[in-house]
């Protein structure tokens, strides 16, 4: 993307997050049933992936040799502190539970909450197989990632059967979030999103930056870009993540699960979401503000999630 490009994402994500209070401006009839009528495409990444296989679901943990005490300008130590930050260098599953509220923002008018949304990755580290992977150098690991969601009302965070569209004036039913991939990181730096060809970091002078992690008395955080900022048919979209632990903890070869706090925002167009009911050609957005936190089992999770997500779909946990 070219450097106005990206300009004009960061504008319009800034007006966007201004504007969400402002209600919704009321569209002509016309306009709103041209809308409705419009061929609506497939996600801008799909076909994606429901669920792992059950050899990647069952696949040998990845256990790190270092624990602790990284040097943060190491390349390697940087990947292996941010691993333990965002997942666990010990072999067991994460979880990363979140709450989110999604913002309808059209362009040229006020935006306003569209959906509540909860939902949680299961994330674990593990060793690549030369079957899978016959072509991954030594040193790779894999994460092996599955996301399960579902949208609530956004007022009351409630679980619904479907959401009021103030800017189609019309009700729409929403789908749960399931989807399943794989990302390779590689020794020397660079990650493979594997089930997304158009989302490689590869880029060799990519590979040579440390990954920004930043600490602040007892905390350390690590600022992570998505996979989106790359060019392609889903832009402009763009995310960026906030993940905060305790520095000590995360040093500390001892302690092998370290808590975490979680921030996500992105941008998005609309249409990436068909149930949302807007078509391709409207250049409505979306913005998420997104407040998670990492756990490693289920019976840790908010009543809200283990009563609903879990008791739905139990073997995502």
């Amino acid at each position: 993307m070219s450097n106005l490009g990206r300009r004009s994402v960061l504008l319009g994500m800034g007006a966007l997050a201004g504007s969400v209070a402002v209600p919704v401006q009321a569209k002509d009839q016309d306009d709103k049933e041209n809308k409705k009528e419009a061929n609506l495409p497939d996600r801008p990444d799909s076909p994606r992936k429901s669920k792992l296989t059950e050899a990647q679901w069952n696949g040998k943990p990845w256990i790190a040799e270092k624990q602790g005490n990284f040097d943060l300008n190491d390349r390697r130590d940087n990947q292996l502190a941010t691993f333990k930050i965002t997942n666990n260098l010990i072999g067991k599953k994460s979880y990363i539970v979140m709450f989110s509220r999604a913002l309808l923002g059209p362009q040229g008018t006020g935006g306003s909450a569209l959906y509540g949304h909860m939902g949680f990755w299961t994330w674990q580290l593990q060793v690549p197989t030369k079957e899978e992977f016959p072509d991954a150098p030594d040193g790779t690991i894999v994460q092996r990632a599955m996301y399960t969601g579902m949208i609530l009302d956004p007022i009351t965070y409630e679980p619904v059967d479907t959401i009021y569209n103030q800017y189609l004036d019309k009700n729409v039913k929403p789908v749960d979030s399931l989807f399943a991939e794989s990302y390779l990181f590689y020794p020397e730096g660079g990650t493979n999103s594997v089930d997304r060809a158009n989302f490689i970091q590869d880029d060799p002078e990519l590979k040579k930056k440390l990954r920004p992690t930043l600490r602040w008395g007892d905390d350390i955080a690590t600022f992570l870009d998505g996979i989106f900022q790359s060019e392609g048919p889903h832009q402009p979209r763009m995310d960026n993540s906030i993940w905060t632990s305790n520095y000590a903890d995360v040093m500390n070869p001892g302690v092998g699960l370290v808590k975490t706090d979680y921030n996500f925002a992105g941008i998005m167009r609309a249409w990436a979401r068909p149930w949302i009911g807007i078509g391709k050609d409207d250049d409505a957005q979306v913005l998420w503000n997104v407040k998670g936190t990492k756990m490693h089992s289920a019976d840790d999770f908010p009543d809200l999630v283990r009563d609903n997500l879990v008791a739905k779909y139990p073997d995502r946990v």
